[in-house]
């Protein structure tokens, strides 16, 4: 069988650069990454690492330096209250409550597949209007030395950089974009009381929410007590999603799709929508203990019998 021009390309590992919020990312971006190593054929070639990232959760920066990262994480803290008073009230307990597992932070240092990886560390530059750009100088490097790149960090992104790798830059957006877009990924579909929540990877453009659609799933929800049983559902969708949205950028079949319209978008609750959220999740935990203390009795009352 003779080999056909195209097969070098095709056996050549994809080149992979991956945007990175910090020094540490949380346990599901690791299983994301590690799983796509694992199962496709890729080279991760370039790490971007946001030195001047914003903390977001209390135990990834007590995993960090001390005191310097809780001070820093006590200051960031108190200018979310001043921009969203009610809710960041509402995330303090959060903040303090058990880190769910696949929250957990993991040094960049362990991932599987990032050690042959050229690390690049800059500061996103705010874009006009509103996003972020990437420093010319590593919009360059990167940009022409992959063949896609994902997002894990830097937020909005815009710029000539989106179009510069071969596949251009993958994103995760926890929703589905003909519904909800926006943010807190899964909190709103969760207030409303939807049966299910969507999960899109999408290739990003300059239109908000508005790129390419890699792949997507439809998670079932009709049962989750709280947002943060939402959030797990829909996050252990993305730790699999990445590797499929990869293996289909090398099918020469595939078709990428766009949403027919784009839904509302949604932004931080305020008023009477924490309040919502407020008695939604206490009613919710209360469902949910009661069903734990009932199934538990049971299975105490069986023993006993037994006995």
């Amino acid at each position: 069988m003779h080999s056909t021009p195209e097969s070098p390309a095709e056996e050549r590992p994809l080149r992979v650069g991956i945007l990175l919020p910090g020094e540490t990312v949380p346990a599901w971006m690791e299983r994301a990454i590690e799983r796509t190593v694992a199962e496709t054929n890729v080279e991760i070639t370039h790490l971007v690492i946001n030195d001047d990232a914003d903390p977001d959760d209390l135990s990834d920066y007590l995993a960090g330096s001390f005191p310097g990262g809780v001070l820093e994480y006590i200051s960031c803290s108190i200018e979310r209250l001043r921009a969203h008073l009610l809710w960041s009230l509402t995330g303090v307990a959060r903040q303090f409550a058990e880190t769910p597992d696949y929250h957990e932070p993991r040094s960049i240092d362990s991932v599987a597949g990032f050690s042959g990886a050229k690390r690049l560390y800059c500061q996103p530059v705010p874009a006009s209007g509103f996003g972020n750009l990437l420093p010319e100088e590593v919009a360059e490097e990167v940009g022409t030395n992959t063949d896609v790149v994902v997002r894990f960090g830097f937020g909005v992104l815009k710029g000539e950089f989106l179009t510069m790798p071969t596949h251009g830059v993958l994103s995760f957006h926890r929703g589905d974009l003909e519904s909800y877009r926006g943010q807190p990924g899964g909190l709103w579909e969760f207030l409303n009381d939807e049966p299910t929540a969507g999960v899109t990877l999408q290739r990003i453009s300059e239109t908000l929410d508005g790129g390419e659609i890699i792949a997507e799933r439809t998670v079932d929800i009709a049962d989750a007590r709280t947002w943060r049983e939402v959030e797990r559902r829909q996050i252990a969708v993305c730790e699999q999603l990445l590797a499929v949205g990869v293996r289909r950028l090398r099918d020469s079949t595939f078709e990428p799709t766009t949403p027919d319209s784009l839904g509302t978008l949604y932004t931080m609750p305020t008023g009477v929508n924490v309040a919502r959220y407020v008695c939604k999740t206490a009613l919710g935990k209360l469902c949910r203990d009661r069903q734990t203390r009932t199934r538990d009795g049971g299975q105490n009352h069986g023993e006993r019998d037994v006995t």
